[in-house]
């Protein structure tokens, strides 16, 4: 007998979107099933979607259709989702919201009824009532949600509209939320006004959604039995909820306790609620914030609820409910802390708040959260009723609480271990059975340890009376170790060599280096101590150089100096090129008087005249940069080009001189100008790895680099005079446009004639590092100083060729507003060319800002009709739009507009654009100077709006 074969179970096929389009009745059946695929949040994400693809292209009747049963489809699903506004912002992307509410709006009103009823509700039918109500409590929602700085969610459906990938979604809904923003009194008004309301309303179903259109034949037949009743009161209860919470957020406590009572008052009203969906935590949470009671029916008050009782009744067992609320952890440690900030404005220095500090220090040992010193500075210096309190509430904490809390109270105790008082209290109370005989015999002997009086030089103590010279001398050095007062030093040091007369301490630290030829003097020194305390000094003041303290390295080579004068002239001004180095750092530009400014440089000049003296020690590579730096940021050119020595970067800086002091006659510097151009590719060739000749200085050979190309981006990153930095970035940006050679996305600069138009080689040039080093000094020069219109507009040029459009047109736009008084007065047109427009107008349109395009189109000469009227067609568009139609001045492209207006039948955006063309301002008649005024004025409208979106 043959074994019979059951067949295997089909697996069942997902139904895809299109096919609710053959068959919308399907839809029904499909959400009806709890366990349907797609489910209703993916549908509805996917219906939504498809209709704003499927928007930009209506040009048959089929098309038209297509749109309007998409919309119809989403709206039966979200009505399917009972209008919870909650569900429906979790199933899709903001931009997505906006648009399913606007359709709705759209499809149930008449089109000439603003988003914004002004109107009494009583006069408006349910549907309509329910549309507007649903998008203004959703803008509200919107712009509370949006005034927090939050993670932006990931984006799990659609990337972006129309299929494009690359539109940046955050974007859109940046413009969305500026759009709800704008009209955020009209919205709160018209729910005000709705709060007045008296009667029951119908919501519409998946039914019925189909029949509420406002051009449905049957729309006046309709039958209300078939909506879904709600009462008045669940209606007014989630209006007064949204109204709270948006008065709560502007700070109007007053209003928002109205709307939250009235809301309390009217709960019992409410039974098996099908519309209302409010957050009850966010409730409980407003109600506590306003001083009202929020007591769910049947239910005890919670703990944070007695703790606000406690504090408007002058904190009335404050403390047993804190203590209570150690062992149960039912309120947040951030309601407690501001419970404890509370009673310390109040009562600063009362044993109550050093009790409220013990009971959420406590709770945080019990958290894992780590405490704040100053509390363990308290507790350490508190009084003996004090600590006995801390030993109370910690008992009490975990006398029934796990091991592993028990430990951590024990952790808590041996980091504070080091105060008797504390220790004794702990020994005399409960708390003591915590740890055994042996654990606790361990913190006594800390205590006692920790105790002993701290060791100071030169003191009658037990180490030098037993001759214990290894551990004394060990002490001497730990300190020597992290002292930086010269004071102190010597007197570690006459310490140390009246124990160990014979020795050196110079290497205690690896880190303790010094140049040789500093080294070198100091050996040959007979006094051991002298040398130790001229090495010392050096070595500390080196490092205090680095961190900036200035006063005290200088304080120590002062002192190194005194030591040495009579013994070594030479290494004595060594030492004073390092004193001037501290100077010079120290200094701000533009702070000093002229007689300082002078003797400053007398000094630096001085300094690089023994560069190359056999008589003298060299100074540092780092003070010969600073000393040039000090003379270039002060613009004495002719005085760098004094300097008879010329290592390397001075070669660079009178390079830069002999271009600086010319710089307003170009034709006299183009020889400089090739000498630097020359070196700055040699900097960026591939091979510019300085060689160094046997005594470790750099073999520079003809034809390579004269500094490292790091060495150089930190050089000139510390020069601040302004010409400097535009001869030089203007040098770099130069560089990278030969080497790019894309005239669509040239950088602008200061000095396009004084450079060499071609590179020899150019091959042996990294372009990256060009690139690279070019954006990361235009970047320091703005933030040196971000009033400079050139080196702005140089970023912004960046910024566009590296397609960074919305960065892009906020750079261009600052570039602008200090010479034209913020676009009160024309834009130069040497800083904003026909180029400039033409970079703002394809920003713009990869940003899908199509209306702002067309405006920027009348910006031309001669004006751009073609660009113009291509970006009017698109339908996709993410500028404010009809609130833009005030800046055109162009009677083309107006009567184009109006065209397409009338085309698309947006008959509201097609009455303001006729009004635009219908003012008198715009009279083909008027003069020439009334219409270039008229031009004028809607310029500045139109960039004063753009500076309000970017800036």
């Amino acid at each position: 007998m043959e074994p019979q074969i059951i067949p295997r179970v089909p697996t069942p096929v997902p139904i895809l979107w299109f096919e609710f389009l053959l068959n919308q009745n399907q839809l029904e059946t499909h959400l009806s099933d709890p366990d349907a695929d797609p489910s209703a949040s993916q549908l509805l994400m996917q219906f939504v979607d498809q209709s704003i693809k499927a928007q930009g292209n209506l040009e048959t009747s089929v098309q038209v259709k297509k749109v309007r049963d998409l919309k119809i489809l989403a709206l039966k699903v979200a009505a399917h989702m009972k209008w919870n506004l909650g569900i429906i912002q979790e199933s899709l992307p903001l931009y997505m919201v906006h648009k399913l509410l606007k359709d709705f709006m759209e499809l149930v009103s008449n089109p000439e009824l603003k988003e914004q009823v002004m109107t009494t509700s009583d006069r408006l039918d349910d549907h309509i009532l329910m549309a507007f109500m649903l998008f203004n409590r959703w803008s509200v929602r919107v712009i509370i949600e949006n005034s927090y700085p939050t993670k932006p969610p990931k984006i799990t459906g659609p990337q972006a509209p129309n299929g494009n990938a690359a539109l940046n979604v955050a974007g859109i809904n940046d413009m969305v939320i500026k759009t709800v923003r704008d009209m955020t009194n009209e919205s709160i008004q018209f729910m005000e006004n709705s709060l007045s309301m008296a009667r029951d309303i119908t919501i519409p179903t998946i039914e019925t959604i189909h029949k509420l259109s406002y051009e449905f034949p049957a729309f006046l037949e309709m039958s209300l039995s078939d909506h879904c009743h709600i009462s008045n009161a669940e209606f007014i209860q989630q209006l007064c909820f949204d109204l709270g919470s948006y008065y709560f957020h502007c700070g109007q406590i007053e209003k928002t306790a109205g709307m939250l009572k009235k809301a309390l008052d009217i709960n019992s009203q409410v039974q098996d609620p099908v519309y209302c969906d409010i957050n009850k935590q966010k409730l409980k949470g407003l109600c506590a914030a306003c001083n009202l009671d929020f007591m769910p029916q049947g239910s005890q008050p919670s703990l944070e609820q007695r703790l606000a009782s406690s504090l408007k009744e002058e904190y009335k067992g404050l403390i047993d409910l804190l203590i209570e609320d150690n062992i149960l952890k039912e309120v947040t440690l951030q309601y407690r802390q501001l419970i404890q900030h509370d009673v310390h404005s109040k009562q600063p220095t009362s044993d109550l708040y050093l009790q409220v500090c013990t009971c959420n220090a406590v709770r945080q040992i019990m958290d894992g959260v780590p405490l704040n010193p100053k509390y363990i500075q308290m507790l350490k210096t508190a009084s003996k009723e004090n600590i006995t309190f801390f030993t109370m509430v910690c008992w009490k904490t975990v006398q029934n609480s796990d091991d592993r809390l028990k430990e951590k109270i024990k952790l808590f105790i041996r980091t504070i271990s080091s105060s008797s008082d504390v220790l004794r209290a702990i020994g005399s109370s409960e708390l003591k059975q915590l740890f055994t005989k042996d654990e606790f015999t361990e913190l006594i002997f800390q205590v006692d340890n920790q105790s002993r009086p701290a060791f100071s030089v030169r003191s009658n103590t037990v180490l030098q009376q037993k001759a214990n010279k290894a551990l004394y001398i060990g002490q001497i050095e730990q300190q020597l170790l992290t002292t930086n007062q010269h004071q102190r030093i010597q007197t570690l040091l006459t310490e140390l060599h009246r124990v160990a007369p014979n020795k050196r301490h110079s290497g205690l630290s690896e880190l303790w280096k010094i140049d040789k030829s500093y080294s070198f003097i100091i050996d040959g020194m007979g006094n051991k101590k002298l040398q130790d305390v001229v090495f010392l000094m050096l070595v500390k003041s080196r490092h205090c150089l680095q961190i900036k303290d200035f006063k005290t390295a200088r304080s120590l080579l002062t002192t190194a100096f005194d030591a040495v004068k009579d013994t070594s002239l030479k290494l004595g001004k060594a030492i004073q090129h390092e004193i001037l180095h501290v100077d010079i750092c120290s200094l701000k530009l533009g702070q000093q008087t002229a007689a300082e400014k002078n003797n400053m440089t007398h000094r630096a000049m001085g300094c690089l005249g023994t560069i190359q003296s056999d008589r003298d020690i060299p100074p540092r590579p780092e003070i010969v940069e600073r000393c040039l730096l000090y003379l270039l940021n002060y613009g004495m050119w002719f005085t760098v080009l004094n300097v008879k020595q010329r290592p390397p970067v001075v070669q660079v800086g009178q390079m830069l001189s002999e271009i600086c002091k010319d710089i307003s006659n170009i034709n006299s510097c183009r020889r400089q100008a090739k000498a630097l151009w020359d070196s700055f590719v040699q900097i960026f060739s591939s091979s510019n790895q300085l060689k160094r000749s046997a005594n470790g200085k750099p073999a520079n050979k003809a034809g390579q680099a004269l500094m490292n190309r790091m060495e150089f981006l930190s050089f000139i990153q510390l020069i601040e005079e302004p010409t400097v930095m535009s001869v030089i970035a203007s040098c770099l940006i130069k560089l990278h446009n030969v080497l790019k050679d894309d005239a669509g996305n040239e950088v602008y600069h200061q000095y396009p004639n004084l450079w060499p138009t071609t590179i020899t080689n150019v091959s042996s040039v990294v372009t990256d590092a060009v690139t690279s080093g070019m954006t990361q000094y235009v970047q320091h020069i703005i933030q040196h100083n971000p009033h400079q219109s050139s080196w702005l507009k140089s970023q912004a040029d960046i910024h566009y060729g590296d397609s960074q459009h919305a960065a892009a047109i906020k750079f261009y736009l600052q570039s602008a507003m200090l010479p034209s008084n913020f676009f009160t007065s024309p834009v130069p047109k040497q800083l904003w060319d026909d180029a400039v427009y033409r970079r703002i107008i394809k920003c713009c349109s990869y940003l899908k800002c199509h209306t702002q395009v067309a405006v920027f189109c009348q910006f031309l000469e001669p004006v751009d009709h073609p660009t113009a009227f291509k970006a009017l067609q698109e339908r996709i568009c993410y500028d404010a739009m009809d609130c833009l139609y005030h800046c055109f001045w162009d009677m083309g492209i107006l009567e184009y507009l109006i065209y397409i207006l009338n085309k698309r039948n947006e008959l509201v955006k097609k009455r303001k654009a006729v009004d635009v063309i219908g003012q008198v301002e715009l009279n083909s008649c008027n003069s020439t100077e009334i219409f270039s005024e008229v031009i004028k004025k809607r310029k500045t409208m139109m960039l004063q709006s753009m500076a309000k979106q970017y800036l």
